[in-house]
Parts: structure tokens; C-alpha cells; sequence
């Protein structure tokens, strides 16, 4: 078993609440965003694709390894 300190659980709670007031702001600025004149698959690409990378990376980095 794994020991886990008091400084771990400090910086996990500290970067999971950054994630957490940093995500909606972060998304409203990808959805915000002046796309004029962009191609309409780059546009699905920045508005669709990566927001749900970037969820996925948050998730993929705050499930535990073995």
C-alpha cells in the first residue's frame, strides 16, 4: 500500500480546484472565440475537439496508476 502525505493531498486538492475555476473560463474563451473566415473543419476541430481532449487529459491525469 501506498503511503499518501499530507502534501499530496495538499496539491491535488490545490491543482483539482485550478482545474475546476480554470476549465469554464477556458471554455467560454474557446467557444467565444472569433472563428471568421476559418474553414468549417478547423472551426469543429478548435470548438469540438479540443475541449473534449482537454477533459479528457484532466481526467486521464487525476485517475490513480497502479
Amino acid at each position: 500500500m501506498a503511503k499518501v502525505s499530507a502534501g499530496d493531498i495538499v496539491l491535488l486538492s490545490v491543482g483539482f480546484l485550478l482545474v475546476a475555476i480554470l476549465t469554464p473560463i477556458g471554455m467560454s474563451e474557446i467557444v467565444g472565440a472569433n472563428t471568421t473566415g476559418w474553414e468549417a473543419s478547423v472551426k469543429t476541430i478548435f470548438s469540438v475537439l479540443l475541449p473534449i481532449l482537454y477533459i479528457i487529459g484532466v481526467a486521464l491525469y487525476y485517475i490513480p496508476k497502479r
